[in-house]
């Protein structure tokens, strides 16, 4: 009896092997098409994988057939799209770029990096308006915030996202107002437009560039008082970046604050000068002897003598071959060198008056 039972559970075991056996391969000739996209999809892992070692090498043409043979095993891998785009765009084959930014933006339509770096493109390739409809849908996008502590949080990247996005649909309403020429309605209208998308990108942001940018609009719109005050925010965040200083030595001279706009003018002039830029160099210090001229007619007599001995009691650099090198060695110096830079001319006027 024993011997049977043996010999019944050997065969039920066989059986019953061979039906999940004959089971498992009636299911690969009734659902091949599905079988084949797993292993096509595992596959399409491996190039892809081979694809982002390339790409981090820089070796770009190896990344581009990696990444374009993996998509076509696995057509749902939003981010090789992703980097296959953003590598599409270095060779500035933006046709290409924007094919796969909408091929990603398919499969994962709240892919906020990828619209905004696709509504970007769209901006240089001259689709404007179709720009400023993708940054809306990134502002408008309402996404469920996760937060694992040293691992993820979403809702400060959600955050960023959107600051960045206003800040591009400012830019992409500033190219409009210049594509409108002469139609000053047109032109005005737009330049608002970027003023409100600029003003949110700041809160946001709180950066350099949207600053200095809400400040050239409200240049461009002839409010001279906000254009200071966003001028001398920017100065505060990057106190040696000279395009703030330029600017605003613009406005406060069109102000007549030409002693304002003389000194805005120098460290302009010496910013360049520590890059080397000699012909931006020279051409401010051309305008800055123009307000110089104007100072001497409207200021007292002792103005450029004192002005002189400030200067030498500032001097934390020295000039090599013609250029400015800052003493980098004194600590001191330095930093009394950057804050005298941070602190920009008519800040308490602008200031005061926001």
């Amino acid at each position: 009896m024993k011997k049977l039972k043996k010999i019944f559970e050997s065969t039920l075991a066989k059986v019953i092997s061979l039906v999940l056996i004959l089971s498992f391969v009636a299911s690969v000739f009734i659902f091949f098409d599905f079988y084949k996209r797993q292993v096509n999809k595992i596959r399409g892992y491996h190039w892809i994988y081979k694809g982002d070692k390339a790409f981090k090498k820089k070796d770009l043409q190896s990344a581009v057939n990696f990444y374009e043979y993996g998509i076509k095993l696995h057509p749902g891998h939003y981010r090789a799209m992703y980097n296959l785009a953003n590598i599409y765009v270095v060779y500035e084959d933006y046709y290409s770029a924007l094919k796969n930014y909408e091929k990603a933006l398919k499969v994962k339509p709240e892919y906020e990096v990828a619209r905004i770096d696709y509504a970007i493109i769209l901006s240089e390739t001259y689709k404007t308006d179709e720009a400023i409809k993708q940054y809306e849908k990134v502002i408008a996008n309402q996404p469920k915030f996760i937060k694992i502590p040293f691992l993820v949080d979403n809702k400060k990247s959600y955050h960023h996202n959107r600051g960045v996005a206003y800040y591009n649909m400012g830019i992409a309403y500033r190219t409009k107002s210049l594509l409108a020429g002469l139609n000053n309605t047109s032109r005005k209208k737009y330049l608002e437009q970027a003023s409100e998308s600029y003003e949110e990108a700041v809160d946001i942001l709180k950066s350099y560039n949207s600053n200095y940018n809400l400040g050239l609009i409200h240049q461009l719109l002839r409010n001279s008082n906000q254009a200071g005050y966003y001028y001398c925010k920017a100065i505060e965040i990057e106190p040696m970046e000279y395009e703030a200083h330029f600017n605003l030595a613009v406005l406060l001279n069109d102000m007549k604050d030409y002693k304002g706009a003389a000194e805005e003018f120098k460290k302009a002039g010496l910013l360049l000068d520590t890059k080397g830029d000699n012909l931006k160099t020279r051409y401010i210090y051309d305008v800055l002897n123009q307000v110089n001229q104007k100072i001497a007619i409207h200021s007292d007599k002792d103005y450029f003598k004192k002005l002189k001995e400030e200067e030498e009691q500032k001097v934390v650099g020295k000039y090599k071959a013609g250029k400015l090198i800052i003493d980098d060695k004194n600590n001191d110096k330095q930093d009394e060198f950057i804050k005298s830079f941070k602190t920009c001319a008519g800040r308490e006027v602008f200031v005061g008056d926001m």
